[in-house]
């Protein structure tokens, strides 16, 4: 991994002061600014004056030499003992942090307590022909003065705040009872096997209760895994597809503190592939396998939690930021240690990514998601080739993930994608061979759909980023645009008829309701939605009325008037799929957040009224109150849309709707997005290619095409 990304995970993992307590338990010491004017700066926040990722009192200086890295002391009076901890134990005792007596096959402890006793693979032999190390196993011997010596000492230091977990029938030491330095009490489940049914420790919070937070950050988090070297779970297991649970079912992750059983849960249940605006997910990837790989790999185990309590704390009224900020945080540390090691590059490390690139995204912070898409695109290079990623539906769902960043930062920049054609090519040819090996599976039509408009949208990425950077002639740019108006329309055409199945429409909704006075469009009109299986099918519809009107409004040339009414068109499509996906009640979750970027570029086209605005800003709000935030450059170009500088500060009349909660979500994403890295990252910051073919009209609001071509003017 370049040193760009260890850089960059450093800054994120924390450099600078240490937060108030106060600025992060709510609504009481959260400002309240008053309408900024247009151009004015970000809205005051309570974390102006950190520098890094905020809510953790013991930021990791990685980057400085290890001589001059500070101790922590213990507090005056207080015996402080040192033992050196084996590595050599069960992961079962480990992660219960009790010792273990290290019997084979399965030690004392976990056979009293039935419990799955699976140890590390033996450490290599010293003097042997390899040098890799492997991070969960014994280590090897060092000095006193090694760098592995005092990561050990951290470790030991930082587990001793932790307690051991006993059986109803071991005694309880004293230490384990006195917690005086711990925010909150640490909650485990005992099982009676490692798939058997749970039965709670006596005083520990049920399953269906909300994982508690004091907001004392004054220590630790017990639930967080001490380190890498001796982390919460078995890293040296090895994975394949048979090592994955059917789809449907979940992992084992009983030996997990209760926090994090508590997060994987309610990730289970409720978040899906549509939250990570993936169209299809088949082969349950979300729910099955990567919680799988999740609970085998601590870094993405702390990213897939950090997830899902974000979205957990945005429906809980009393939710903290920094409920979610500690799990991200200690992944992007554990993260960092990691790729300092120098070992080999996983393809859990990539997911690693992969997912702190989504929360990101979530977060509005276009310019953090460049850093982890630069370097989960160097990973996935190392990993795959475009023929060996499409074998398994690990390697598809990577390729989907990633493209999906690829192409929207190269659209959004006007910047070329980074992986070459032949990836996506590669993922249509194995999508069709299964189309025609299992004509009766709609799951395969529909992926190759996707990847096809994938295409698509990959070869616009490429072609805008020509045309702004003047690498091709007004002529070579029309043609091209005019061959993927072609191709969008074949695209459209060439559907499966099984995909557009009448008895699949929605048609009716609960109560005969009707529009109301201040709708834009019928939100109950029959036949605009799929159900499932073919809810997908509405979701690519939509993707392609967006791509349409983007590819639309880039031409060479002035818009025509039919032109104009034909990007009207195309937005009023997808204001009526996004109304009527909100309005069903069976809509999948995650389903508006798929549909953001369709909306925000459908806002540009449709009339310019105060009704129109007003109900494209309230569609905007309810994504933020789902935890997709609207970076505070794009809140400035729509409140010049709407004509209404409020906006930029919240998105309806009166704060309605603006929680505290995402006050805080805000402030904290706001001042990230403060400062850009670099000339290109502040092209994506600023939606430069969005917006440089748009202006906004002094009557009526609409957009026009400003007749921009390939060398960007007039």
């Amino acid at each position: 991994m370049s040193e760009y990304y260890h850089h960059f995970l450093s800054s994120m993992a924390g450099v600078g002061g240490q937060p108030n307590a106060n600025q992060l338990e709510g609504s009481q010491s959260m400002p309240q600014p008053s309408p900024m004017a247009m151009g004015a700066p970000p809205i005051s926040n309570p974390y102006q004056s950190l520098g890094y990722f905020t809510g953790f009192p013991e930021p990791i200086m990685f980057s400085a030499p290890k001589a001059q890295r500070s101790r922590r002391k213990s507090a005056p009076g207080l015996d402080h003992i040192k033992h050196r901890r084996t590595r050599s134990g069960c992961y079962t005792c480990r992660s219960r942090r009790v010792k273990c007596d290290e019997n084979h096959p399965t030690c004392e402890r976990c056979r009293k307590g039935k419990r799955e006793c699976v140890y590390p693979e033996p450490a290599l032999a010293k003097g042997s022909g390899s040098s890799s190390k492997d991070s969960s196993g014994p280590s090897q011997q060092t000095s006193p003065s090694s760098s592995r010596g005092d990561d050990d000492d951290d470790d030991i230091e930082q587990d001793a705040k932790l307690d051991p977990i006993m059986d109803e029938d071991e005694e309880e030491p004293e230490s384990a009872t006195t917690q005086s330095s711990m925010p909150f009490p640490l909650r485990r489940s005992s099982t009676t096997s490692s798939f058997g049914p749970q039965r709670v420790v006596r005083g520990y919070r049920q399953d269906s209760e909300t994982p508690s937070f004091d907001g004392n950050i004054s220590s630790s988090s017990p639930s967080i895994s001490a380190g890498t070297n001796a982390g919460l779970t078995p890293t040296t297991l090895q994975l394949s597809d048979s090592s994955f649970p059917a789809s449907g079912s979940r992992p084992d992750w009983s030996f997990l503190p209760h926090e994090l059983q508590f997060y994987l849960n309610y990730y289970c249940e409720n978040i899906t592939n549509y939250h990570y605006c993936i169209v299809s997910d088949s082969d349950d990837f979300f729910r099955t396998i990567l919680t799988t790989m999740a609970t085998r790999n601590d870094a993405l185990l702390y990213a897939v939690v950090g997830f899902a309590a974000y979205h957990h704390t945005l429906k809980n009224p009393k939710g903290q930021i920094n409920e979610f900020l500690q799990y991200y945080n200690r992944s992007v540390t554990l993260l960092l240690a990691f790729l300092k090691k120098k070992e080999r590059n996983t393809v859990a490390t990539l997911l690693t990514i992969l997912q702190l690139a989504t929360i990101e995204e979530y977060l509005g912070d276009w310019v953090n998601l460049m850093g982890h898409q630069r370097a989960a695109f160097e990973l996935l290079t190392q990993l795959f080739t475009p023929q060996t990623i499409v074998q398994t539906p690990l390697g598809r769902m990577v390729m989907r993930w990633y493209s999906r960043f690829d192409v929207f930062i190269g659209i959004m920049g006007s910047f070329q994608t980074t992986l070459p054609r032949e990836w996506f090519t590669t993922m249509i040819e194995y999508c069709d061979a299964q189309v025609v090996r299992d004509p009766r599976n709609l799951s395969w039509k529909v992926e190759v759909c996707a990847a096809r408009l994938r295409l698509i949208s990959m070869e616009m990425s490429l072609l805008f980023g020509k045309g702004a950077r003047e690498e091709v002639s007004e002529d070579e740019y029309t043609a091209e645009h005019h061959r993927l108006t072609d191709a969008l329309e074949t695209w459209k055409d060439g559907w499966d008829a099984t995909l557009r199945k009448p008895t699949y429409l929605v048609t009716d909704f609960a109560g005969d309701r009707t529009a109301e006075l201040d709708d834009i469009v019928d939100p109950y009109a029959p036949g605009v939605l799929f159900r499932p299986p073919l809810f997908a099918a509405t979701i690519l519809d939509c993707e392609w009325h967006s791509v349409s009107l983007m590819h639309g409004s880039q031409s060479a040339f002035e818009a025509s008037e039919e032109a104009r009414t034909d990007l009207m068109e195309h937005a009023y499509a997808i204001c009526q799929v996004c109304a009527t996906v909100e309005a069903w009640p069976l809509s999948p979750g995650g389903s508006l957040i798929i549909l953001h970027p369709c909306l925000a570029i459908a806002a540009l086209f449709v009339e310019g009224d105060s009704k129109h605005h007003m109900w494209i800003r309230k569609k905007l709000a309810l994504l933020e109150a789902m935890g997709y935030i609207s970076p505070v450059t794009m809140r400035k170009r729509m409140a010049e849309l709407f004509r209404d500088e409020s906006c930029v500060r919240w998105w309806l009349p009166n704060d309605e709707g603006f929680t505290p909660m995402i006050q805080n979500i805000r402030a904290f994403a706001d001042e990230r997005n403060a400062t850009a890295v670099s000339a290109q990252s502040d092209n994506v910051r600023q939606i430069r290619h969005v917006f440089s073919k748009m202006q906004i009209g002094p009557a009526g609001g609409k957009l026009e095409s400003s007749g921009v071509g390939p060398r960007g003017g007039k």
